[in-house]
């Protein structure tokens, strides 16, 4: 399984190239993302044009993993599509603008975009800037998750990992002018980083 957050299709700004050569090749069973996939896309949507806007994410990131599982912001940058289920291009797709819940090797796991601790996402990039992992210790009680589960967030877009803590911020594929955090993409439940960007 692989996660990561924060791509923002549609910004200049967006490390896309970057991102496709770390996915190119790559096959995957699961790969979660936790929010923030588009960057200009927030509004309600039907069905169909949800699955258009997914076959665009799957499209432009060129991978087929066996399922896509996308844990979406309800505050800013991505579509509201209430909760999602269907199968497009051969790929199972679930998306909600709401916290996931799944069991991969072994491993219980939350995928949230991290609007659900603190909703505006400069203000979220405030704290973890200065006290990293806040936000998300702050949604994983708000959660009420035990310690022994994941909570992978994004929001930020400060990179954040303690494996103590359970608690992982992939971090950004949008690359401010003074907001220079990065992403990565990680392999789960290892915690590993599978790539980062070349900057």
């Amino acid at each position: 399984m692989l996660v990561l957050s924060d791509i923002h299709i549609g910004s200049r700004s967006s490390l896309i190239g970057e991102l496709r050569r770390c996915l190119s090749g790559v096959q995957v069973d699961v790969l979660a993302i936790a929010g923030d996939l588009f960057e200009d896309e927030h509004r309600r949507v039907g069905r169909d044009e949800a699955t258009k806007l997914f076959r665009r994410l799957l499209a432009v990131l060129s991978v087929r993993p066996k399922m896509l599982v996308a844990s979406l912001s309800s505050s800013s940058h991505d579509p509201i599509v209430g909760h999602y289920a269907d199968m497009i291009d051969g790929v199972e797709v679930f998306a909600c603008n709401c916290p996931i819940s799944l069991n991969y090797g072994g491993e219980r796991m939350v995928i949230t975009h991290g609007d659900i601790a603190v909703g505006d996402g400069i203000i979220a990039y405030i704290i973890d800037r200065i006290r990293p992992g806040t936000v998300g210790r702050w949604a994983k009680r708000k959660l009420g998750l035990p310690k022994d589960v994941w909570l992978i967030y994004g929001h930020s877009h400060v990179p954040y990992l303690n494996v103590d803590e359970r608690i992982l911020n992939p971090g950004s594929w949008k690359i401010y002018g003074i907001r220079r955090a990065r992403g990565a993409v990680y392999e789960m439940p290892s915690a590993k980083p599978f790539c980062e960007p070349d900057l």
